[in-house]
């Protein structure tokens, strides 16, 4: 029987979202996040257009709603597929504790993401410890939204994909594809020194970053399990195969 994987997994977006905000370094890259209240939403939609509604402790992308400020008093709430409205701050407040159930949540300031060949994407950036606990980043890839969704995440309909291939049809040239693996190498690291901080026994990240509109880098989330298995629909089978390989040294089968 394998042995159970020795990684720390941390569910609470939130507790990781303020270790992000006390690094110094990593603190700039973190949109800015606030635990669902009715006070909180006042401020964020009125300092932000757009807003996402995410829960605390959620994966895969489910229970994620974007929230745009239509005019100083409406606003629509995309969630899955559908599109509702609200005349105002407390009818929109009434429409999140619907969709909240009872369950946390947090606002965060949207991030228009680049797009490639018409679909937004965010970048994944793997992390794992090698022998002597040494952080290593092993894979970079792309998740690709599917038109229409909130959410990028290959479990609520998005596709992954290499990322080189990716930033050429967002309009990135070989110089600029070449930073930005180089900055995004930089970013997994100070995140994973940051994380290691907190515990030692944390022993794979998958940070999801945006690149905005501008080119800006953005931390959305940092996973502290990462899935696996859908690394296997990648044409490039090295990335699913090196991600397994350093998995193992900490007892990760799967």
């Amino acid at each position: 029987m394998p042995r159970k994987s020795s990684s720390l997994s941390i569910k609470s977006k939130w507790t990781k979202t303020k270790w992000l905000l006390s690094d110094r370094a990593l603190r700039r890259f973190v949109p800015d996040t606030k635990p669902f209240n009715r006070a909180s939403l006042k401020k964020m939609t009125r300092r932000y257009r757009m807003v996402y509604f995410k829960p605390t402790g959620g994966t895969g992308g489910h229970g994620i709603a974007r929230i745009v400020r239509i005019s100083s008093r409406q606003f629509s709430v995309r969630k899955d597929w559908r599109t509702t409205k609200a005349s105002s701050v407390g009818s929109l407040y009434v429409r999140l504790k619907k969709i909240a159930r009872g369950r946390s949540y947090l606002l965060q300031r949207g991030v228009h993401l680049r797009a490639s060949g018409g679909r937004p994407f965010d970048i994944r950036v793997t992390l794992q410890k090698a022998r002597k606990s040494r952080w290593v980043p092993t894979v970079m890839f792309v998740k690709l939204g599917k038109p229409g969704k909130v959410v990028t995440n290959y479990h609520s309909g998005g596709k992954l994909a290499l990322l080189g291939p990716t930033l050429r049809r967002a309009g990135f040239g070989q110089s600029q594809i070449v930073r930005y693996r180089r900055q995004l190498q930089t970013l997994g690291l100070q995140t994973a020194r940051c994380f290691n901080r907190r515990s030692s026994r944390f022993k794979e990240l998958g940070l999801d970053v945006a690149i905005d509109r501008g080119g800006r880098l953005w931390i959305l989330e940092v996973n502290t399990r990462p899935g696996i298995s859908a690394l296997k629909t990648l044409r490039d089978k090295s990335i699913y195969r090196t991600v397994v390989r350093y998995a193992r040294g900490y007892g990760r089968t799967r």
